[in-house]
């Protein structure tokens, strides 16, 4: 990453935590001690994450991810925080998903991201993101996000509102959670071949 891109990451952290409205309990204290650790016994390694250390390793045409939430890195716990790195190998999908916890700030590193996110009136707002820009996902929406670039690869970088906002994907959460087949038909006005098609790839 450039000398260019480290200011503006930066300031896309600090105005992250400055102007997200705090999706985890406030706290009532400096910071939150994990259960069980002495607090006096705590310095700066305990506040430094190291995990996206060499980037991200992706298989062709594939998403890869690292991630800082509460759970790699329990210094932000109680801070409404959190952030992943994500590269997209050309042709890449991230299918449709939400956060149910989080807002969604995207900044692009390198190379081009369609995005796009549907509100509760059914309005897709799409955009096609190049380098340095950035665009934000309301919590809770469903959003998705596609390198349809057939050549270079795509680097982003996400901050959220939450320190753990959680994923749900669509295609996962409605094919692999065995929903009876019947309503799945019903919903979606298709056979039950059609459903089982689509039910496959998500369950072993």
């Amino acid at each position: 990453m450039g000398q260019f891109h480290l200011p503006l990451l930066a300031s896309l952290v600090l105005l992250a935590i400055a102007g997200a409205r705090c999706s985890d309990p406030e706290l009532t204290m400096d910071f939150a001690v994990p259960h069980g650790v002495d607090a006096s016994k705590l310095d700066g390694n305990f506040f430094t994450y190291t995990g996206f250390r060499g980037g991200v390793s992706t298989a062709p045409g594939e998403t890869g991810s690292k991630r800082a939430t509460v759970v790699e890195f329990p210094a932000l716990d109680g801070l409404g925080i959190s952030f992943f790195m994500m590269y997209f190998q050309p042709g890449a999908v991230l299918p449709p998903h939400l956060h149910p916890r989080g807002s969604k700030l995207i900044y692009m590193i390198q190379g081009t991201l369609t995005v796009g996110f549907t509100d509760n009136n059914n309005k897709l707002y799409n955009q096609t993101l190049q380098e340095g820009d950035c665009f934000v996902v309301p919590k809770a929406l469903v959003h998705y996000m596609a390198n349809l670039d057939s050549n270079k690869e795509t680097k982003v970088i996400f901050s959220f509102s939450s320190s753990n906002p959680g994923s749900i994907k669509l295609p996962a959460n409605l094919f692999g959670s065995n929903i009876p087949s019947k309503v799945l038909e019903k919903s979606f006005g298709v056979s039950s071949k059609v459903i089982k098609q689509l039910e496959a790839p998500h369950k072993g």
